[in-house]
């Protein structure tokens, strides 16, 4: 308790998330610009999340999030936002139902590549988007879901010792995800 006000941010990752919230809505696309697309994978429970950030200027420009659609329409709402934006990179998370459609991707051409995230992975992508929050690299999208999942996200300690990086029982993560792949690329 600090003044009065509780003050619990054990164990959260992003702090700063609401003072990173800058970067303009409805950004359109203009001659000059280099993209990065992020992408994570879901479908029934999860969602599928496209998060677009611009390299030079270092803001989140634009994201998509759906589920409960077939693969080749997520694979579709892919190549239209790559068509808009025309990212030089798409990292995309390729454990299980990722390698297909990263593949089916590729051989459309488009740039993307496979993310396998694990245990030793996982860690340096998660804290280089903390760290670039933190440090107001990136300017996020004053979005409420984005603000969310980035507030909720958690550094758990596991019984043999180490950490797991997550979202709470019951809450996403895929906006977490697929904005660090977005900045990793």
């Amino acid at each position: 308790e600090y003044m009065g006000h509780f003050n619990d941010e054990s164990g959260q990752v992003f702090r700063a998330v609401r003072e990173a919230a800058t970067a303009p809505l409805n950004a359109q696309p203009f001659a000059g610009m280099r993209t990065c697309f992020g992408v994570d994978w879901g479908r029934e429970n999860d969602y599928t999340v496209i998060v677009v950030i611009d390299s030079l200027t270092r803001q989140m420009l634009a994201y998509d999030r759906f589920n409960q659609v077939s693969w080749s329409l997520q694979r579709g709402r892919l190549r239209a936002l790559y068509d808009r934006w025309q990212p030089t990179a798409i990292y995309a998370e390729s454990n299980s139902i990722g390698a297909p459609n990263i593949e089916a991707l590729q051989q459309e051409g488009l740039p993307v590549y496979p993310f396998i995230t694990t245990a030793a992975s996982k860690p340096p992508l998660i804290e280089a988007l903390a760290l670039a929050i933190e440090r107001h690299d990136l300017a996020l999208l004053p979005d409420d879901t984005l603000i969310d999942e980035l507030t909720n996200y958690r550094m758990e300690r596991l019984p043999a010792g180490g950490y797991r990086y997550t979202a709470p029982s019951g809450l996403h993560d895929d906006l977490v995800i697929a904005t660090a792949l977005a900045w990793h690329a």
